[in-house]
């Protein structure tokens, strides 16, 4: 292999441009390998070269082994090869140059007899052919070079540009922004992968698939959305911000915001869009976080039942809750920046809470009670200063928490109170007035029993001992709902106490109200007797009380029913067997809807301040579900109210009560201890004990009797005491006399309410208990009861 005759440059150049940057230090050498088992024949080419101004170095190779350890030495600038090299083809020669240096000109040289042959080795990848010493040797090598230099220009170029769409590529790859275009009509043309991403896609090869059998559009949720944003890019060239939902491959909707802009045309026209897209779900999520927050604290603000209000430093309302406006029945708004004496204050009387409101804010006192009219009522206020920071504006929160209910509530306690003290004052009215009644009856009946009483005398005692009676009568119903008996549940019968109800109930309701009575079915129950007739007075008294001005009909129906197991769901405190319904209706005014599912809340009334305390209702419902019943209100069939009792029906019938025997005297021989602090009364039963064959011993005091039984216990065989005596009350005395005589037989006295109850009666062993004013027969009764015990202890005559 013979070397280079010249230094070898690194590069060529072409004669026909300037001189680059790089290739100035060229000048017109070149480097050039030559394939030929001729030296002659390549020195003969370099010198026809360098007769044209090339000056080629070059290296001459006859083998294949030479030629590749030149091409892996250097860069050749052209390669040159004889058409017949002995072991060295022509195309394996061009094969390895290319495979090096795919750009590098090859030159093939021969004897070219045929012309085909020729233009068959061009085909086959020459870049020219040459013959020996042909004249075209220097403009071949010179194009070549050229168009090779050029060629490695546009390549370094092109390999700068791929450079840089490497790069923004990458960029637009790896943005986080979705990046699309499109045309006028919306239809997608390309996108990154990120937009792929954006609307559920796995990359934009998987978008690409989902959108092949679709429109292609962009997959906006809403069609009117989709025409804005393209009307928008149309008319302002560019938009940006626009947020709205796209559909995304799972069906679900995402929020997202665009910013596009249109791209013209040569003519102007819009020729396509091009635009971002970010997913803004989390700020979306941000968002409606904070307005949920912020409709939250609107709807804190608005719900509470207190009356708020936000003032400024001057005490102008910035904001007031709904509680304040709807006392003014004014928009929040229309109370905005008014001065706290606007709002507090209005009309023409001297301001009142507004001064003291800011006598609050100057002297930072605590919450005071204030009379408000404006507002309606009493309320409690507060006034707390707040800070919002340097940058806004600070200010004071009004709180004021209605106690118009609790000042009625004290109003109502304190008229409670008095009416207790009354009726405590009336319970001794009563009960004296009943010792007086005692006397009064007592000799009255006696005296009618004189044989010789003239006639006219006798009509006239009569007379007074039934107006006696009525006045007993009315004593008693003064005292019932004070009578305090112990809760036994027994069977009663329901009847009876509608009926004994329905007499105290006419004399008390007007006379324009109508009282209808239905006692068809039996209606037995196990129930309390005081429980159920104050619930019966209660019902009917709110009946009459809806009916006192324009009058009406009261009905009271009373009825068996089997209760189902539909029926019984209805009311979950019962189950479904039989069931005794109370039916009280009316035709008054009625109870509107909007209330009716309040009316058995405690202290709620529709009645004035001196009408009704709110409880009536009430306790009507603790009673009947005390008794395992229920109740509730409907509305009339034409006007009125209707409440309904239902009660389980008691398996026995209520216990026949043991009919009065005749009138006639005790056994003879009874000593009977009259015990009461009234002398007039205790000489009248005295006389009345006497007349009935007993032996009776008045004491007044019941110190005395306490005494006279502890010096002789057997003295006596029956103990007739009063209840309410001045230092030892009957039962005191009973509660004695048991540890002195177990066994003597008691009948108690009583005109007052607080008479013991059954079941204390039966502890302490009193026989018989009778209510004043005593009637013979009623004390014959006792006293036989008493001495004969055909009863159990306890019972009332």
């Amino acid at each position: 292999m013979s070397r280079f005759t010249s230094a070898l440059p690194s590069a060529s150049i072409d004669p026909a441009t300037p001189p680059q940057p790089e290739d100035r230090a060229m000048g017109t050498r070149f480097s050039l390998l030559f394939a030929t088992a001729s030296e002659d024949r390549a020195a003969t080419l370099a010198r026809t070269l360098a007769r044209a101004g090339l000056e080629p170095a070059y290296t001459v190779v006859d083998n294949i082994h030479d030629l590749s350890m030149a091409l892996a030495e250097e860069p050749w600038d052209a390669v040159a090869s004889d058409r017949d090299v002995p072991g060295l083809p022509w195309r394996e020669t061009m094969a390895l140059a290319r495979a090096v240096r795919e750009d590098v000109p090859f030159v093939l040289l021969g004897s070219w007899q045929d012309p085909a042959d020729a233009q068959a080795a061009v085909r086959e990848g020459a870049d020219d052919v040459l013959a020996h010493a042909d004249w075209r040797a220097p403009a071949v090598f010179a194009r070549l070079l050229r168009d090779a230099s050029r060629r490695r220009r546009l390549a370094r170029q092109w390999e700068r540009l791929h450079a840089d769409e490497s790069t923004y590529r990458g960029m637009i790859e790896n943005s986080v922004l979705g990046i699309f275009q499109c045309t006028p009509w919306g239809a997608l043309v390309t996108f990154n992968p990120s937009f792929a991403r954006i609307l559920g896609h796995d990359g934009p090869e998987a978008l690409g698939r989902h959108l092949a059998g679709n429109d292609r559009k962009l997959p906006l949720a809403d069609e009117r959305a989709m025409d804005a944003l393209l009307y928008l890019v149309r008319e302002r060239e560019a938009v940006s911000d626009f947020e709205t939902r796209v559909l995304r491959r799972d069906g679900s909707l995402a929020w997202v915001s665009i910013a596009a802009r249109a791209m013209r045309g040569e003519a102007g026209e819009v020729a396509g869009i091009e635009g971002t897209i970010e997913d803004i779900g989390k700020r979306k999520a941000v968002e409606g976080m904070i307005v949920r927050a912020k409709q939250e604290w609107e709807k804190t603000f608005d719900s509470v039942p207190d009356i708020i209000v936000i003032l400024d430093e001057d005490l102008t309302v910035r904001r007031v809750n709904m509680a304040l406006a709807e006392r003014l029945r004014a928009h929040p708004k229309d109370v905005v920046a008014k001065p706290c004496e606007a709002v507090f204050d209005p009309g023409d009387g001297p301001p009142l809470a507004g001064p003291r409101i800011r006598r609050m804010v100057r002297e930072g006192g605590q919450a005071e009670e204030m009379h408000i009219p404006a507002l309606g009522g009493w309320f409690l206020v507060t006034v707390s200063p707040f800070d919002l920071g340097e940058d806004a504006r600070g200010g004071f929160v009004l709180t004021a928490h209605d106690v118009s209910r609790r000042k009625e509530l004290e109003a109502r306690l304190r008229q409670s109170q008095k009416l207790e003290a009354i009726g405590t004052l009336a319970g001794g009215i009563a009960h004296d007035f009943n010792n007086i009644l005692g006397v009064i009856m007592g000799y009255t009946e006696m005296s009618l029993e004189e044989p010789d009483l003239p006639a006219p005398a006798r009509r006239r005692l009569a007379e007074v001992l039934t107006a006696g009676r009525r006045a007993r009568d009315l004593i008693h119903q003064i005292l019932t709902f004070s009578r305090q008996e112990e809760p036994d549940l027994r069977p009663l019968a329901l009847d009876s106490v509608v009926k004994e109800a329905v007499k105290l109930l006419r004399a008390s309701i007007p006379a324009n109200v109508d009282i209808a009575l239905d006692l068809t079915g039996p209606g037995t129950v196990r129930a309390n007797l005081s429980q159920v007739h104050q619930v019966l007075m209660n019902l009917c008294t709110n009946a009459a009380h809806a009916m006192r001005d324009g009058g009406g009909r009261l009905s009271i129906a009373l009825e068996r029913v089997e209760l189902d197991a539909p029926g019984a769901a209805l009311h979950p405190r019962l189950t479904p067997g039989p069931h005794v319904r109370l039916t009280v209706a009316d035709t008054g005014h009625g109870i509107p809807e909007a209330i009716r599912d309040k009316v058995f809340d405690p202290f709620f009334t529709t009645k004035g301040p001196d009408e009704g305390t709110g409880m009536g209702l009430a306790m009507v419902h603790g009673i009947v579900t005390g008794h395992g019943g229920a109740v509730s209100v409907r509305p009339g069939p034409e006007r009125g109210t209707v409440f309904e009792i239902l009660l389980p029906a008691a398996p026995g019938a209520p216990g026949p009560e043991a009919a009065p025997r005749a009138r006639g005297a005790a056994a003879p021989g009874g000593r009977v201890l009259l015990v009461d602090d009234e002398a007039p009364l205790a000489a009248v039963l005295g006389e009345m004990l006497r007349s009935l064959g007993l032996a009776a011993h008045i004491e007044t005091d019941s110190l005395r009797a306490l005494e006279l039984l502890r010096a002789d216990p057997g003295a006596f065989d029956l103990l007739v005491t009063d209840q309410t005596m001045p230092g030892l009350t009957g039962t005191g005395l009973v509660r004695e006399v048991r540890a002195l005589r177990p066994e003597l037989p008691v009948v108690l006295c009583t005109g007052f309410c607080r008479e013991p109850t059954a079941g204390q009666a039966r502890e302490m062993g009193i026989a018989v208990t009778l209510h004043k004013p005593v009637q013979k027969k009623d004390l014959a009764r006792a006293v036989r009861t008493a001495l004969g015990r055909p009863r159990r202890p306890g019972r009332r005559a």
